[in-house]
């Protein structure tokens, strides 16, 4: 290989890194472009009513007989990520234990609604905004709601 071919290497592996090392995150941190966390996370936002085990609808349109959360516990597992989100850190731990401890998407979905009843507030969202309205530092980073999304949609819609 010659000195030029080298040199072409070096200069397309130097942009490849400065690219994907720095500028393509920031061009993601400023919503310029997105990362694959965030498209998912869009994707879920953006599923129909009967698609998103995140909604407070696809409970209801189960089939009878399939088994939800007796209203108390839906209200513990609320009240259990409502206190995770911190002002200045979450406990992620424990709202990945509680979507994990889920055993159908819509027992989610029951979880949701209550979440709404009992904070005004739509439960994925929170997860992405936590305390603030405005999208700042507070609720969980695309990497871990992109977590619990996944976590969510590995379970069976009913049971």
């Amino acid at each position: 290989m010659n000195k030029e071919n080298q040199k072409l290497i070096i200069y397309g592996g130097a942009v490849l890194l400065a690219y994907f090392g720095v500028l393509r995150p920031i061009l993601n941190k400023l919503g310029i472009t997105k990362s694959k966390e965030a498209k998912t996370i869009d994707e879920q936002e953006n599923k129909t009513n009967k698609e998103n085990p995140f909604s407070p609808v696809f409970y209801k349109l189960s089939p009878s007989g399939s088994k939800l959360l007796t209203g108390k516990s839906a209200d513990y597992f609320a009240k259990q990520i409502y206190d995770a989100m911190g002002v200045f850190g979450d406990d992620e731990a424990k709202i990945y234990g509680v979507f994990r401890s889920m055993k159908t998407q819509s027992q989610v979905s029951f979880l949701a609604e209550r979440f709404q009843v009992l904070y005004k507030t739509d439960l994925l969202d929170y997860l992405k905004r936590g305390y603030s309205n405005w999208n700042t530092a507070s609720g969980l980073n695309a990497n871990e709601l992109n977590q619990v999304i996944t976590i969510v949609n590995k379970l069976p819609k009913y049971n």
